[in-house]
């Protein structure tokens, strides 16, 4: 188990973490109430929290109906799509709810060797196409996992776009490409299809090279902010149990290397959030 954080972190008012796991995540079953009063007292307005199978999905509910700052995302994470045919019929069910605003943690995770045991790519392809579908279905937009899978997500979700098109308007993206993984010219290509880039804290570590480059190459409409708590802590932290209120780290961080104030980026991100998952947000 991973040190919690301590420290009091500076606010930055109106932040959105545009995915996390934290109130489904076992880490956190000690302190649920002290970190959920540390994200707002940082600032946060939103935090988006993802499931991964349909037990996490129902929790996710049961905090969006608990507090309009919670947005919940359903889906079945690649890393379960062997259990497609057990959960599927409840990820149907709950996904139809008024509250779910996004498909998602759904994708591909190549990343795993033969002798570890993991869905297969054929389990992970099923998987995502039957997810991506009822997104569409339900005009919701999807939260989108791609691990050492950039050409076959790519070509799936390229294809999807080009079958469903711009099915939320022309004005509103089909999805977010969460912790995102790829180079410039990749997210670029993303967000030329429709997505969003979601920038995660590890953009803090000194050897992200490719991520500080795309965040400071994609233009501020198309980005996201994210903890992916309780993972990818960012510095001054990194090591330690990640939660929503250290988004304003990685935002402060995203600022230093565009050259902009962090309110900007703060702005910028939540406009883009409430945008993607079609809510209104509280001021800060």
């Amino acid at each position: 188990m991973r040190e919690p954080i301590e420290d009091t972190i500076a606010p930055l008012p109106g932040l959105v973490d545009a995915h996390s796991h934290t109130w489904t995540s076992p880490e956190f079953d000690a302190d649920y109430p002290r970190v959920t009063e540390r994200a707002w007292a940082a600032g946060l307005v939103g935090v988006v929290e993802a499931a991964t199978d349909a037990a996490s999905a129902a929790v996710c509910l049961e905090l969006a109906r608990e507090d309009a700052r919670i947005i919940a995302a359903v889906g079945l994470h690649p890393e379960h799509a062997d259990r497609m045919a057990e959960d599927r019929s409840a990820i149907e069910a709950l996904a139809r709810d008024p509250l779910t605003r996004a498909i998602g943690e759904i994708g591909l995770d190549f990343s795993r060797g033969a002798d570890v045991p993991w869905p297969t790519r054929t389990e992970q392809q099923t998987a995502i196409e039957w997810q991506l579908e009822l997104a569409r279905e339900l005009r919701v937009p999807v939260a989108i996992h791609t691990r050492e899978a950039d050409a076959e997500g790519w070509a799936t979700l390229s294809a999807w776009v080009k079958r469903v098109g711009r099915y939320l308007g022309p004005d509103r993206e089909v999805g977010m490409m969460h912790c995102f993984p790829g180079d410039e010219e990749l997210a670029a290509r993303y967000l030329d299809l429709g997505f969003l880039i979601s920038v995660p804290g590890t953009v803090t570590f000194a050897n992200s090279k490719r991520g500080q480059a795309v965040a400071r190459a994609i233009p501020l409409e198309g980005m996201l902010v994210e903890t992916d708590s309780p993972y990818l802590t960012p510095v001054p932290y990194r090591g330690r149990r990640n939660e929503p209120a250290c988004v304003a780290e990685t935002a402060r961080f995203i600022a230093s290397l565009r050259g902009c104030a962090a309110e900007e980026v703060a702005r910028a991100t939540s406009a883009n959030a409430a945008r993607l998952f079609g809510v209104t947000l509280p001021t800060a």
